[in-house]
């Protein structure tokens, strides 16, 4: 309990970059335990009714198994660190509304509300959408393989992440 007492007394640049730190970490450990749970269940999926004629060997390589799996857990993982920056992001503007009951402040709960809720439509919407593009064919396999983020809209993620860590930094001053 001295730990969150002394949490109100630091420097609010220190207590900003420490409470990015922590939702960034959270992000990490929930979205891997998602894609951990969900992974199996894809490559499955995949296997079992694929659309496209594979050839001889219907099945995925091992490698190919592993690079559909890294791919799928760097988009989870990057999906749930954005909703757990937003969930932060609005905790912080509801704290500082309910002082201040500024319209203004409540206008930003509402806008950082819709970004949470298209967040965590697209990581809902991860596995049907990882799984129909691969069932499609062998080919879409191969930007996975380079670390190509593109096709899911990760590289844009990354941009609101940025975005968000820079309310965060700036909300909680």
């Amino acid at each position: 309990m001295k730990i969150i007492e002394g949490f109100g007394k630091m420097n609010p640049k220190m207590q900003s970059i420490i409470m990015i730190s922590v939702l960034v970490i959270i992000g990490i450990i929930i979205g891997y335990l998602i894609s951990s749970a969900a992974s199996p269940y894809l490559i499955d999926n995949i296997e079992q009714k694929p659309h496209h004629n594979w050839g001889e060997n219907e099945n995925l390589t091992q490698i190919q198994k592993d690079h559909i799996i890294s791919g799928f857990s760097i988009s989870i993982i990057i999906f749930t660190v954005e909703i757990c920056l937003l969930i932060g992001l609005i905790s912080i503007y509801v704290n500082i509304y309910t002082k201040t009951k500024s319209k203004y402040l409540m206008g930003f709960v509402i806008f950082v509300g819709i970004f949470l809720i298209k967040s965590i439509a697209q990581l809902i919407s991860m596995t049907p959408l990882f799984t129909e593009s691969l069932r499609a064919g062998p080919n879409v396999i191969t930007p996975l393989m380079k670390n190509n983020f593109g096709p899911f809209g990760i590289f844009f993620t990354i941009f609101e992440i940025i975005a968000i860590c820079i309310l965060l930094h700036i909300s909680n001053e």
